[in-house]
């Protein structure tokens, strides 16, 4: 297979699922958590954890899942704390900020203590040699995308066919009306939060196993994330899973073409073309693909 495929793949599932978080979080309490990626991407410390003791590193998977559910909690124990007493969007969202600066400042910290004492170099790091090889391929790709398609279909069952989705639907609809029929808000936009965190922590701990980790990806991710959440549509579940598909090939291909025109050094402009690829979108489809694809429905309908 083409690495440019293959990484585009890999690509696009880690993406996706974070996305996927990083929207349900924003439907439920319209607060963009700028603290999201970062929670994600440092459970690939775990991920180097394991390497270093001599585990599979496909071991960290699990933990970073309850890692990252664990931290994805406390952070909304900490906003509806804040909501409880009026603090406005704006200053939720700066909040969300702030807790991103607590969750870089300990990965940091647990950079260097295993830096020290487990004398390994974590500064930047990649794992692609603690992967395992099938049909020639490399695991993470099929790994990847099991767990892509594991937790989108999971996701989907719950939204759709237990009380807790509809509960959770609601709550979306109008928060207000939910309460008033008896909904436990605070229990379902608590178990919430702890599920898409462990969705971003299980995606972010996959990360270096074929991509360069450093500190500083979580911030580069974060715009495009927020890319593939705008280009998915910002209100659209669903489309946020579609937004990151169209974000990682966009991305991948897009630089790769750039590269063969111009050079190797477009990739030093890779980060540029989700931007474009947001601008385009919102120019042409304002609503993203969610809402587009909402509005060809509609028209049907009415037909």
């Amino acid at each position: 297979m083409d690495p440019i495929v293959t990484t585009t793949v890999i690509y696009a599932s880690i993406l996706a699922l974070i996305a996927l978080g990083f929207t349900l979080q924003y439907v439920l309490m319209g607060i963009p958590n700028l603290a999201h990626t970062t929670i994600a991407f440092s459970s690939t410390y775990l991920t180097l954890t394991m390497f270093l003791l001599a585990l599979s590193p496909y071991l960290a998977v699990p933990l970073a899942a309850l890692y990252g559910g664990s931290v994805s909690f406390l952070l909304y124990r900490f906003l509806a704390f804040l909501r409880r007493r009026k603090v406005s969007l704006v200053g939720l969202m700066i909040s969300t900020l702030v807790f991103d600066f607590a969750i870089y400042g300990g990965m940091n910290i647990y950079a260097e203590y295993i830096a020290y004492g487990l004398k390994a170099y974590t500064s930047s790091f990649i794992l692609r040699e603690a992967d395992f090889v099938f049909l020639g391929l490399p695991g993470i790709l099929f790994v990847s995308v099991l767990i892509s398609a594991f937790f989108a279909t999971a996701f989907h069952l719950v939204l759709t066919r237990t009380r807790f989705g509809v509960a959770m639907r609601s709550i979306v609809e109008n928060e207000s009306l939910a309460k008033v029929d008896g909904v436990n808000v605070d229990r379902v936009l608590a178990i919430s939060w702890f599920f898409v965190g462990a969705v971003g922590g299980a995606a972010g701990a996959l990360y270096p196993l074929w991509f360069s980790m450093d500190p500083w990806v979580s911030t580069v991710m974060l715009t495009t994330v927020f890319a593939a959440s705008v280009v998915g549509g910002v209100r659209s579940i669903y489309g946020s899973l579609a937004g990151g598909l169209v974000i990682a090939v966009t991305e991948i291909f897009g630089t790769s073409g750039l590269s063969d025109l111009f050079g190797p050094v477009m990739w030093a402009y890779r980060a540029a073309i989700p931007i474009a690829a947001t601008c385009f979108v919102l120019l042409v489809m304002p609503q993203g693909l969610g809402g587009f694809v909402s509005q060809l429905h509609r028209r049907r309908a009415r037909a």
